[in-house]
């Protein structure tokens, strides 16, 4: 599939479950349905093994200053034990870089220094939709079980150019995609009135020889709101892939629920 028919087939995507998520909640308020959208930051480091065997890091400081644009998001809607939710991240990373290199001598022509100028664009999309049924549900605890599947896509942009030197522009770019079924678990564990543990844990397979996400962390309820501060796990173990054999991403994350 070329990059720019999946691009826009998640932007639908996307659009289209935002827009069935508000249009239902102001047009179907007395059905019974629970709408809500959660917005949180999420602020990992990003690790790959490749297939070769190379290992890389990109860590929080890095992705903060490459940082072209990021939307982090799950919008869900809530009838009786029923829940369906999207998971939505999408990242986009550009690093400019430029060094000074000494080119050889050659027969008849002299060694000099030329600068070297770098540019590699990342774009990634996960999106997991899942479907759960609430099967416990006490004073201090609360258990859904749930099943849906993940999508991620990666596009890879790099571009080397050599200043002063004719035909020494170099560009590449690839791209993937994966598809898994995901099953899992959801809840939260009640500390008190107000305060609350939150947890999630998933895992799958299908297009990557595995998949699995972790949460865990605090939250404190208001009214319509609740805030949230934890820490997220997120991992592929790819088979059979000509670039990456691993991709695991995690760090702290925190962000805000609100239900209307």
């Amino acid at each position: 599939m070329k990059r720019s028919t999946t691009r826009w087939m998640l932007v639908l995507l996307v659009f289209t479950l935002l827009m069935g998520v508000f249009t239902t909640a102001s047009a179907a308020p007395k059905e019974g349905l629970d709408f809500f959208v959660d917005l949180y930051g999420w602020m990992p480091n990003l690790y790959a093994d490749s297939a070769s065997g190379s290992e890389s890091e990109i860590d929080l400081d890095t992705i903060l200053d490459d940082l072209q644009f990021m939307v982090m998001a799950i919008v869900g809607v809530q009838k009786d034990k029923w829940t369906f939710q999207a998971d939505v991240i999408y990242m986009d990373l550009e690093d400019d870089t430029s060094s000074t290199k000494n080119l050889p001598h050659l027969p008849g022509r002299p060694g000099r220094s030329v600068n070297v100028n770098t540019d590699i664009e990342l774009k990634a999309w996960a999106v997991t939709p899942t479907v759960s049924y609430n099967v416990l549900e006490k004073d201090k605890f609360k258990l859904d079980l749930l099943a849906g599947a993940r999508y991620f896509y990666l596009d890879a942009d790099l571009q080397v150019n050599l200043d002063g030197v004719r035909d020494h522009e170099l560009s590449d770019s690839d791209s993937g995609s994966v598809w898994d079924a995901i099953v899992g678990v959801r809840g939260e564990i009640m500390l008190s009135e107000k305060w609350f543990m939150p947890y999630y844990a998933d895992v799958g397979t299908g297009e990557s020889d595995l998949t699995f996400n972790l949460f865990g962390g605090f939250g404190y309820r208001f009214s319509r709101v609740d805030l949230m501060a934890g820490w997220r796990y997120l991992r592929w173990n790819f088979d059979d892939n000509p670039v990456l054999d691993n991709l695991y991403i995690n760090g702290p994350i925190a962000g805000l629920k609100i239900r209307f």
